[in-house]
């Protein structure tokens, strides 16, 4: 796709531009990712198809989205605006594409969802249910993403909605959130094994999601053990959850959990409540409220009408 921009813009007459989704999808993922590399990586591009396609727009448009450091490149004020309405321009593109495949299979709607391992997939059921009983004809489909995934989707409208951990370090300026549930926090540790005394797990062997992964669930629980006086020994850091239940199988550590998702443990596992970690996680659905419509707003409806999505 080629945009074709003609008319007038800072007094000047405008020539047709050459600039493509192609070129709003390299723009966005340079922003996001903070240098020309990380972009390559999280893409999938060559680096230097990058870096000339990035150029190429600059030069279409006469002026500079990024200023290059020796380390990590920013966006210019000019450019932080372009990259705004890029995201806002490829967000619509991606739903009308949808659009088009629905109505050639003449479905009735379809829905993209996101969720974080730590939303309990009982709490979305319920809500599910309750908007399969409105609209039944709406297919719904379900992906696993980090947080910081999950936002990047949502911005470029790869998704329509997203359940993810309620935190201030989750935030994207086109993303709004409307918290759905909340869940206390806790230990998670082998059906055989003892409950531990709460003064003992100082210095007990934990394991933990990899901080590069669920760097916001670390924080909340680093905020949250200080403020319960636990000091964990963190004995190793874990990818995805899978490993995380599994390692804690194996005896290699306890790990800490939404109470909520106890339901959804391995057999060999169980979970007890730690009354001294006071505070509860929440989470929220997120959507893109630049792309908003009438069909994800009765989605978000179901949500915040169902009371018993609250945890007893």
């Amino acid at each position: 796709m080629v945009i074709a921009l003609t008319g007038q813009w800072g007094g000047r007459a405008m020539r047709q531009s050459r600039i493509g989704i192609r070129h709003l999808r390299c723009a966005i993922g340079v922003a996001d990712a903070g240098g020309f590399r990380a972009a390559a990586e999280m893409l999938g591009i060559a680096q230097p198809a990058i870096t000339k396609t990035v150029r190429d727009m600059e030069e279409d448009l006469g002026f500079a989205l990024f200023e290059r450091g020796p380390k990590a490149v920013s966006l210019t004020a000019p450019g932080r605006r372009f990259v705004e309405d890029a995201r806002q321009s490829l967000a619509q593109f991606e739903r009308t594409i949808r659009a088009a495949r629905r109505n050639e299979t003449g479905t009735h709607g379809h829905i993209i969802i996101g969720y974080s391992a730590l939303a309990s997939s009982g709490q979305i059921s319920q809500g599910l249910g309750a908007f399969e009983a409105l609209c039944p004809g709406v297919q719904i489909e379900m992906h696993v993403l980090s947080t910081d995934t999950m936002l990047r989707q949502l911005a470029g409208g790869e998704i329509d909605a997203g359940f993810l951990l309620n935190h201030e370090t989750v935030t994207h300026p086109a993303i709004s959130q409307m918290p759905v549930w909340s869940s206390p926090i806790g230990l998670v540790l082998p059906r055989e094994a003892p409950a531990p005394d709460f003064e003992t797990l100082t210095g007990a062997p934990f394991v933990m999601g990899l901080r590069e992964n669920w760097r916001s669930y670390r924080l909340l629980l680093d905020r949250l053990c200080d403020h319960a006086g636990l000091a964990p020994a963190v004995a190793e850091e874990v990818w995805d959850v899978q490993v995380l239940f599994q390692r804690v199988v194996e005896g290699r550590g306890y790990t800490l959990y939404p109470m909520d998702a106890a339901p959804a443990l391995p057999a060999s596992l169980r979970m007890i409540a730690l009354p001294q970690m006071r505070e509860a996680l929440t989470i929220s659905m997120a959507w893109n409220h630049v792309a908003d419509t009438a069909l994800l707003r009765s989605f978000r409806a179901q949500f915040g009408r169902n009371e018993s999505l609250a945890p007893a």
